[in-house]
């Protein structure tokens, strides 16, 4: 029951069997891919930082002006020595949060959930075509992808699955695919999702004569 990652290694043997059984009765292919995040998102942590610093002479400003009326800060020696401290607290107040925000906890916690659903959704897409689902013979592969600091979930299929099945369908899989992984049951969101797409390939696409060739690697992809 060793863990390498996501899953324990039990139960990526368990999946990479569950996507063997169900490419057995199809011509389709069944890709499933994880990722810790899809992106490093260093940069907006950084410029947080460089807002909260460069807000500290503002802030000085309306609590002198609040505090000792409106010529406070505006003096002239007043004004004077605040810079000889001002400047080196701006620089402190840069490299500590800088810093702090760049633990993945603190990280993830800035980022706007649009920028990490954009991020993820672009990190499925490059797999789609990394994983070479667009090069199957009868353009009939389905990616599986899980982003798990993003709690991101996506099913794409190929334009030959795409125009055949209702979105509705795929949508339906996804929201209970990411209550699973909510819940931190990825292995079982990836089983109930590849039984789905079981059904959707043995429908559409059936290997009525046999012996179909396995374009794709069925074990799970770490990325």
């Amino acid at each position: 029951m060793a863990s390498d990652g996501f899953l324990t290694t039990d139960q990526k043997r368990s999946l990479a069997e569950r996507i063997e059984a169900a490419e057995r009765g199809t011509r389709g292919e069944i890709v499933t891919v994880i990722a810790q995040r899809s992106d490093g998102y260093r940069y907006i942590p950084t410029l947080w930082a460089a807002l909260m610093a460069l807000s500290l002479p503002g802030l000085h400003w309306l609590y002198t002006a609040v505090g000792h009326g409106a010529g406070g800060w505006g003096d002239a020696v007043s004004g004077h020595d605040t810079l000889t401290w001002l400047y080196p607290l701006q620089v402190m107040t840069f490299l500590g949060l800088g810093a702090l925000f760049q633990l993945p906890r603190a990280r993830l916690l800035l980022i706007p959930a649009t920028v990490k659903r954009q991020r993820a959704a672009r990190h499925a897409r490059e797999q789609f075509f990394a994983q070479g689902l667009h090069r199957t013979e009868l353009r009939s592969g389905i990616l599986i992808f899980v982003s798990v600091a993003e709690h991101y979930v996506e099913i794409i299929a190929d334009e030959g699955i795409a125009d055949r099945v209702d979105a509705a369908m795929w949508q339906e899989t996804v929201d209970e695919f990411v209550a699973q992984v909510r819940a931190g049951n990825i292995a079982q969101g990836f089983e109930s999702a590849v039984e789905r797409c079981r059904v959707v390939l043995w429908e559409h696409y059936p290997d009525t004569a046999g012996g179909r060739p396995d374009e794709l690697p069925n074990h799970l992809i770490e990325v």
